[in-house]
């Protein structure tokens, strides 16, 4: 559904475009100041852990489940336990802070921790767990901005009132509704609690604090309950439903939903330019404080509006300078890349990358949107996507999609097909082999997913009021869990997919063209996990073809193996009835797969991270940047809307860094790749971060589909990363 603001909607657009640079204010002392403190007391390093985890976060959620004992369904004793949890959340507002809402972090007393264990016990014995992936997905901020949370209550009210409660489906839409009312008095109640708190520090305050806390109490008493009217409303009318809930939420496009706010400020003077920045830096901030470093929530900027037209105005400049202001793994930003992003910006977004900030990743617009169409999503939506965390496709207000759930470990399944196979297959009966043992593996792990939708659908997992900004869910009475979503696809995702395609290159080259060894015999190396074999490994490395390096045969086997992925989820349907739609990409699955999974032919030993994404095995592409993405394109990256990381790393004394940056994307949006996402940092400086980590603390490194600070990574990933190719171009 579409809401018609009351201010006007403008795509902002520049007269002589290609010669306009916007020359984004300054970071602010507030932003440095704030930036440090959360750094220091946020989940990134007090709990190394995320917010929905959060000790005395979850004894409040107990408590209210305990004390829900009178509802009753299981649905509504979780709304309760929800209820519960915001309404006696202590509010927390920190010095400079101006844009508020954050978990209590400190640390449980004695008796508190006594008691959160027993409640615990109790929780995990009685409660349903959680089953599959929740949360992941971007919602209709746009519809909160212009109705407010009461907006929301009187539309469930409304259509509750029309229900007879004496007939079973009305019944069911009935206690979605009661659900959502709870959940909702519980934000609202929370935000009054948050009002309180500002004044009782304002009184204790002086200038120009005080009146910075007035302002908050201010805003909160007003927003997220009504409308927001100005720029510094809508952040935190966002910011504070989205911490509300605990979990990871994709904050969808905030250059478009934000816009009319930010160009009625700065056209009213109630805003400078540089309060603006600052304001927005704060929003992005709060990812540190709501967000543990391993995990990844964030937003896209560029890209086109619902209905096509190209979007590029101050906030998408300035949300790409916060990425400077910020310096954190979080927020992941991705700046969608479409046929008329100016090359004023497009150079802009590769400097902030050249300086060593992995943000923005670079996203092929319309590679994306062609592909969602393809697999039944309208036009309108499918103009409307985000990354919903790591590198997920989801249509923003209107997914029900469940991503990387389950996690397929390909290589796996192909080592499964290989002790099947008879020494004399053909190479084409060989791969028929594997067809059959992933089909087989996508079968069994749809299933367990499947039944695990059908158990949320009955006991829920994530809170109602995720699917109150959902779109048709308040409508149809339906939570998104229970299908009330327009699209519901699910998005599995398929680790070492290229380590797969490797292996096959190898077996190729060794078994069926070189006739160095039989099937049989490379098998049982690889079981040896190349025991008294290492010359042989090496071979393998150093002189033998390997995808990665625009070489046809290789190139054309990951296509064939990307085509047998994708067959072996088409036949398959969600509980929903939809879709099953891949990604292979790993978050940092690689390498916690990779410590399970046995020696592969492609030269990996056993123990060792499977390929961290969608780009070829760590260190074989050595034939240049351009050689790797002309060969990741080959299989047709956007296919795969579940999600796809390719990995690239180059040398910060690369000549006319940005600049290579610029080409490399374009060449890469040209030939149908899907995401690119850049790290700056020869080996000799990760070397020298894993040796002397103090001196490295905010270095930043992709990981699979997120970011993180190198030296809080294990170390077996700060190897992997270190043994990708790096690229001086």
């Amino acid at each position: 559904m579409v809401y018609s603001l009351n201010i006007h909607f403008v795509v902002y657009t520049i007269y002589n475009r290609r010669k306009y640079r916007m020359q984004c204010p300054e970071c602010t002392q507030r932003v440095r100041n704030l930036r440090d403190y959360y750094m220091k007391n946020s989940p990134v390093s007090v709990v190394g852990y995320p917010p929905w985890k959060v000790q005395r976060t979850m004894m409040l959620f107990y408590q209210g489940w305990r004390e829900g004992v009178h509802q009753p369904t299981t649905r509504l004793r979780r709304a309760f336990g929800e209820q519960y949890m915001q309404a006696h959340m202590e509010p927390v507002i920190d010095p400079d802070e101006l844009i508020v809402g954050q978990p209590d972090l400190h640390p449980l007393s004695d008796a508190e921790k006594a008691l959160h264990d027993q409640y615990e016990d109790i929780y995990r014995n009685v409660i349903p767990p959680i089953r599959g992936r929740s949360d992941h997905m971007g919602l209709d901020y746009d519809k909160l901005l212009q109705v407010g949370v009461q907006g929301l209550l009187d539309e469930i009210h409304a259509n509750d009132a029309k229900l007879d409660l004496f007939n079973a489906d009305d019944l069911a839409k009935h206690e979605f509704y009661l659900g959502c009312e709870m959940e909702l008095q519980g934000l609202l109640t929370l935000a009054q609690h948050y009002v309180e708190k500002a004044r009782a520090m304002a009184q204790e305050s002086d200038e120009p604090r005080k009146s910075e806390l007035l302002e908050i109490a201010r805003v909160l008493e007003k927003v997220p309950a009504n409308p927001a009217e100005t720029l510094r409303e809508a952040l935190q009318s966002v910011h504070f439903y989205t911490f509300s809930l605990l979990g990871i939420y994709s904050a969808g496009r905030p250059d478009q939903y934000l816009y009319p706010y930010f160009r009625h400020d700065i056209d009213n003077g109630i805003l400078t330019l540089s309060e603006a920045q600052e304001l927005l830096d704060c929003f992005c901030l709060h990812y540190i404080t709501n967000m543990c470093s391993w995990a990844a929530a964030g937003f896209e900027v560029g890209g086109r509006t619902r209905d096509g037209k190209a979007v590029e105005n101050e906030l998408t400049w300035m949300f790409l300078e916060s990425i400077r202001h910020t310096r954190s793994a979080d927020p992941s930003v991705g700046f969608a890349v479409t046929s008329e992003t100016s090359p004023e910006i497009l150079k802009y977004a590769a400097e902030i990358v050249a300086e060593g900030h992995t943000h923005p990743a670079f996203w092929n617009d319309q590679g994306i949107t062609d592909s969602m169409i393809r697999n039944g999503y309208a036009e309108y939506d499918a103009h409307w996507w985000t990354h919903s965390t790591c590198v997920e496709i989801t249509p923003i207000t209107k997914s029900g999609v469940s991503i990387t759930s389950p996690y397929v470990n390909v290589l796996k399944v192909l080592l499964g097909a290989l002790d099947e196979a008879q020494d004399g297959i053909s190479f084409d009966d060989l791969m028929e082999l594997f067809r059959k043992h992933m089909n087989a593996q996508m079968v069994k792990d749809i299933y367990q997913e499947n039944m695990w939708q059908m158990e949320r659908s009955r006991n829920g997992n994530d809170p109602f009021r995720a699917s109150c900004l959902t779109d048709n869910c308040i409508a149809l009475g339906k939570s998104h869990e229970c299908g009330g979503a327009p699209y519901n696809f699910i998005e599995p995702n398929m680790l070492g997919m290229l380590n797969t395609t490797e292996s096959l290159n190898i077996i190729w080259n060794l078994v069926y063209v070189e006739k160095r060894l039989s099937l049989s015999q490379f098998r049982q190396i690889c079981k040896s996990d190349y025991e008294n074999q290492e010359d042989l490994r090496q071979y393998i490395i150093r002189k033998l073809p390997h995808f990665g390096n625009n070489e046809p045969f290789s190139d054309e086997l990951a296509k064939r193996v990307s085509d047998i992925v994708l067959e072996s989820c088409a036949p398959l349907k969600s509980y929903r009835g939809a879709k099953i739609i891949p990604g292979a990409f790993s978050y940092r699955e690689h390498a916690i797969q990779g410590r399970v999974t046995p020696a592969s032919p492609d030269g990996r030993k056993a123990g060792m991270p499977l390929t961290s994404g969608s780009d070829p095995v760590q260190g074989y592409d050595t034939s240049g940047p351009t050689a790797s993405l002309l060969s990741t394109a080959v299989w047709q990256p956007p296919r795969f809307l579940g999600g796809t990381a390719v990995n690239m790393k180059l040398a910060k004394n690369t000549p006319n860094l940005s600049d290579v940056i610029v080409s490399l994307v374009k060449t890469y949006v040209q030939i149908g790749g899907s995401e690119l996402q850049i790290n700056i940092a020869d080996t000799d400086t990760l070397l020298a971060a894993q040796t002397n980590p103090e001196a490295y603390q905010d270095l930043l490194v992709r990981i699979g589909g997120y970011s993180d600070f190198f030296v809080r990574i294990d170390k077996d990933m700060q190897d992997e990363i270190i043994r990708r190719a790096c690229f001086n171009a």
